[in-house]
């Protein structure tokens, strides 16, 4: 996968939530109409996994399909439209449709046989508000492990350096590492030597999928001893930092990685394309998958480049010299979408009204639709949405948060404003009650499945 797969919108649930969404069942997936305007066949950017999209609906033509084929929904690029044709049923996962029973409607086929990819399909379909049928392949599926479960919050353990190294920077010797997608540990270590990789891929998703360099072999990086030892550091940068959980065949469940990987030959560097390479030097956004303060973060910075480093000006060098090898500019990407999928899609987004019944009511009881959560938010009406910890998750305007905890259940809609009941906890304000909300006053409710898994995002007017 690309280093857009780090947060997929199709398949970001690789290690996520277990929990159905609403309209999930275990079905197989619908029947085709006998007239579709026609099918978009593309790959996901996430899971580069080939999908395709049926228009369905009346108001759908050959011409206004086609048209969005050339960008469907978490395409890598421009889709291969085939006017009246439906897209294949064999072999299927399972179907999401959208915009069910509307002129509009719209369906997504996922073609596999890897039960472990069943929950990136639900917190797929439920990004695209859709209604997901799943194929028997994936009754059971979707589970715990690496590539299923809870987004694990993070935790920083500090242990005594492996055999070998020095003494770590801490008081006692220790070395203190995050269990965090966008954490490292101290420079020179390994990071999967200090912190649980099996933690951080609850965090992310993670899809196999080890391509090949394709590096010439009359490269004259491969003779340039000043360049390769510069890509020595760079490699010994990502590696202690948590990248390699996904990208290190030593880390990663099976020996095999996604998309770019520190041990493709002979240049791991040619794995990425233009756009990864873009957003890795800071020329594409990424500022949707969080970062850490260098301080805390044993002085490895990502504010400047996406990959984190404790020195930036060097990692830019190298970056920019092998984007610009690649007769690239920062030009090429004034229109390049920021990284991030849903969860770029999340920050910038702007709530409307809540549905009928959905908020806070007079008497403080919580309503939102959609199933269980394991994290409620009740915001300022103008405060941003909530994105990932550690920098992200805790906007200004942020009223009360409930967090569930990590290995309880998540609660039901009808729960109590300023309430923690058994397996939660307040997690705003830190001390003190939930502050009184005002009759007649306008608030925000976000309430979420799992990290960056929203069910309701919505303004209200407390006591309506």
């Amino acid at each position: 996968m690309s280093p857009r797969a780090l947060l997929a919108t199709l398949c970001l649930a690789a290690c996520t939530t277990t929990e159905p969404t609403a309209g999930d069942t275990d079905t197989g997936a619908t029947g085709t109409p006998e007239v579709v305007a026609g099918s978009c066949l593309y790959t996901n950017a996430f899971s580069r996994a080939e999908e395709c999209k049926e228009y369905r609906g009346a108001a759908w033509t050959a011409e206004t399909a086609d048209a969005d084929c050339q960008a469907p929904l978490a395409a890598a690029g421009p889709g291969t439209f085939t006017a009246d044709a439906p897209c294949s049923d064999d072999g299927l996962l399972g179907t999401c449709t959208l915009a069910g029973g509307t002129d509009e409607e719209a369906v997504l086929h996922f073609p596999g046989s890897d039960p472990d990819a069943c929950s990136g399909l639900r917190l797929g379909c439920s990004f695209a508000e859709g209604e997901l049928a799943l194929e028997p392949i994936c009754d059971g599926a979707g589970g715990g492990g690496a590539t299923g479960g809870v987004f694990k919050p993070f935790e920083q353990t500090c242990a005594q350096p492996v055999d070998g190294e020095p003494a770590g920077a801490a008081a006692d010797g220790e070395v203190c590492t995050w269990g965090a997608i966008s954490a490292c540990t101290e420079e020179g270590r390994r990071y999967d030597d200090y912190a649980s990789c099996d933690d951080v891929r609850t965090q992310r998703p993670y899809v196999p999928s080890a391509k090949q360099a394709g590096t010439p072999a009359n490269d004259p990086r491969l003779t340039d001893d000043a360049y390769l030892a510069e890509l020595d550091w760079v490699t010994s940068q990502v590696e202690s930092c948590a990248c390699i959980c996904c990208h290190s065949t030593a880390s990663a469940p099976g020996g095999a990685t996604s998309d770019w990987w520190l041990e493709a030959e002979p240049l791991w560097i040619d794995t990425l394309d233009d756009d990864g390479l873009g957003m890795l030097a800071g020329w594409v956004d990424s500022t949707a998958f969080g970062a850490f303060d260098p301080a805390d973060n044993n002085g490895f910075d990502r504010s400047t480049t996406g990959l984190p480093t404790t020195d930036v000006g060097r990692m830019l060098t190298f970056l920019e010299g092998e984007l610009a090898r690649r007769g690239l500019t920062r030009d090429d990407f004034t229109d390049t979408r920021p990284f991030g999928g849903p969860l770029y899609d999340q920050l910038v987004y702007t709530p409307s009204a809540c549905a009928a019944g959905e908020g806070v009511a007079g008497d403080g009881t919580i309503t939102w639709n959609g199933g269980a959560a394991r994290y409620v938010y009740v915001m300022e009406p103008d405060a941003a949405a909530p994105g990932v910890p550690p920098n992200l998750d805790l906007p200004d305007g942020t009223l009360w948060r409930l967090d569930v905890a990590y290995d309880a259940d998540p609660v039901a809609s009808g729960l109590a404003y300023g309430s923690t009941p058994e397996g939660t906890v307040q997690a705003w304000p830190e001390t003190g009650a939930a502050p009184a909300l005002q009759a007649g006053t306008a608030y925000y409710l976000y309430v979420l499945r799992d990290v960056y898994q929203p069910l309701a995002r919505c303004t209200f007017t407390f006591g309506d």
